[in-house]
């Protein structure tokens, strides 16, 4: 399954300017980010949820409910280091792994994968500060 944006965010909360040592680029934001989501996820009931994962477009956790595994995605928007208030895009996907009779043959729960969706953007509408700027 494809991944599905959930929205674009603009926030200054998030650390956007310092480059620390441990970036695997410049533009490795949002590790402040997603420690902040997963700490309001936390007790969404039928969910377990890993520690926080850098990829090269910014950070990720994975979301386990039940059989199926989901990736939350926050993405940095930008080039670098900015001044202005960072952007965020952050997506949600189902994912199967590499095997391939799960990815052929299983049809993702998209009740819970609703549920987290619905939760991870709630939370945006309620935090002072985070403007959604793209709903999706």
């Amino acid at each position: 399954m494809q991944p599905q944006e959930i929205a674009t965010v603009e926030t200054d909360l998030f650390e956007h300017r310092e480059v620390k040592p441990h970036f695997i680029n410049d533009c490795c934001f949002g590790e402040d980010f997603a420690a902040w989501l997963r700490q309001r996820l936390a007790d969404l009931p039928g969910f377990e949820f890993s520690e926080l994962i850098q990829e090269d477009y910014g950070w990720g956790l994975w979301a386990k409910h039940g059989k199926d595994n989901f990736w939350i995605a926050l993405s940095y928007v930008g080039d670098g280091p900015t001044e202005r208030p960072a952007q965020w895009a952050v997506s949600i996907a189902h994912d199967t792994g590499l095997n391939v009779f799960k990815k052929l043959f299983s049809e993702p729960d998209l009740s819970a994968m609703e549920t987290l969706r619905a939760r991870i953007r709630g939370e945006f509408d309620t935090k002072d500060g985070v403007k959604i700027i793209h709903d999706a």
